[in-house]
């Protein structure tokens, strides 16, 4: 069909709609292919897609233009509505990206400051630990020990040194 203009426009959108239409069925199939290779299926059906194609038409026939083969027309249209939605959708989720992307960074950096004063604190307070007390620190955190295995350490640390300790008094004794 030629040129035609809403009566014939309308009478050949209204085969997609018969159930029976071996072009409603192809069509369907098609935008259904369609919303299925953008990922678009959980978020646009066939029929919202020809709802927005037939307003296309209806707002393009307005303008005085025609539509010269409806159903060629319905069908890049309906191609084209996926397209945008796919590219509506992905300049969406890239922008979400950006902004999850942006306030990940800015937590690192606050995190970053707040652990570089944290360490700073904690090196101080190292810093003023009795060796003793730094040297059960270091068994604890850094070997990983068990307290009764940090005890049982100290504990043969004590005794040598009592024994060292023994034997240079029994040197000293004339």
């Amino acid at each position: 069909m030629l040129a035609c203009g809403r009566e014939a426009f309308d009478t050949e959108f209204q085969v997609l709609l018969d159930s029976g239409s071996s072009s409603a069925h192809s069509m369907l199939a098609f935008i259904k292919r369609s919303l299925a290779q953008f990922n678009l299926t959980n978020s646009y059906s066939p029929t919202w897609v020809l709802n927005e194609t037939y307003m296309r038409a209806i707002k393009l026939m307005a303008k005085g233009e025609h539509i010269d083969k409806p159903i060629a027309w319905v069908r890049a249209t309906a191609y084209n509505i996926i397209r945008e939605q796919s590219r509506e959708r992905n300049r969406f989720l890239q922008l979400e990206e950006s902004m999850i992307e942006f306030h990940v960074n800015c937590s690192l950096a606050v995190s970053e400051e707040i652990e570089e004063e944290l360490f700073q604190r904690v090196n101080l307070a190292f810093k003023k630990l009795e060796p003793e007390e730094k040297e059960i620190l270091r068994l604890k955190m850094i070997k990983d020990l068990s307290w009764k295995e940090i005890k049982s350490y100290l504990s043969s640390k004590v005794r040598k040194f009592r024994m060292k300790q023994h034997c240079v008094n029994v040197r000293k004794e004339p």
